[in-house]
């Protein structure tokens, strides 16, 4: 199997994009996808980079590029009116959904993107975190154990140690993806990269809607 280290922010909607083509692309492509939740807070302010929204030469931009990408891979996309909020409680349970019950953070993620950018809606609060625990099928009494958990130390560490992971492998910003060749890992940044993907598997691209 090819294997692809996908770093990804549920703040980043092109993290979602770029989420759900791979996941389109994993029986295709014979891939292991390794999702890795990191915080995209962090990366900006270590690599001090800053988000497109916040600049006012790339925030129009980046709005209408947004939507010409929804509208390609057929995902329907808007953007919050708390849009850019803190997901830090977010990230810590997808890394405790991750270490605890790995089989749902797939799920779990796309619920958690489905809510914000699918229908708007803030995911900062626990009663957002708890319903989309309930839309990924994780039972009430596993969603409480992992909430609680999000509070220890231990998890907040991890979180911190993954994001710098991704920094000190190059990342500036999400998504941020490494694919592994005989030769090392390639990164790759963006939801739009898909053809040079391919092109370094040596598979075919025949567009984002299989």
């Amino acid at each position: 199997m090819r294997k692809i280290k996908f770093y990804y922010d549920v703040i980043s909607p092109y993290s979602w994009l770029a989420f759900e083509v791979l996941c389109r692309f994993k029986k295709i492509w014979n891939l292991d996808l390794d999702l890795c939740p990191f915080f995209l807070g962090g990366v900006m302010r270590s690599t001090e980079n800053k988000a497109p929204s916040l600049l006012p030469a790339k925030a129009p931009y980046m709005l209408k590029d947004l939507m010409r990408q929804s509208e390609y891979y057929q995902i329907s996309l808007q953007i919050p009116s708390n849009f850019l909020s803190n997901t830090i409680l977010a990230m810590r349970l997808l890394t405790v959904v991750k270490a605890k019950s790995e089989q749902n953070l797939e799920s779990l993620s796309r619920a958690l993107w489905q809510r914000h950018y699918g229908l708007g809606l803030e995911i900062t609060s626990i009663d957002a975190m708890k319903e989309c625990l309930a839309k990924a099928d994780i039972s009430t009494a596993s969603a409480e154990e992992y909430l609680a958990l999000t509070q220890e130390e231990s998890v907040k560490e991890q979180l911190k140690v993954v994001t710098q992971s991704a920094i000190d492998k190059g990342a500036f910003g999400a998504p941020t993806f490494f694919v592994e060749t005989p030769e090392g890992e390639e990164m790759f940044f963006g939801s739009d990269r898909f053809h040079l993907v391919a092109q370094l598997l040596g598979v075919k691209s025949n567009g984002p809607n299989l």
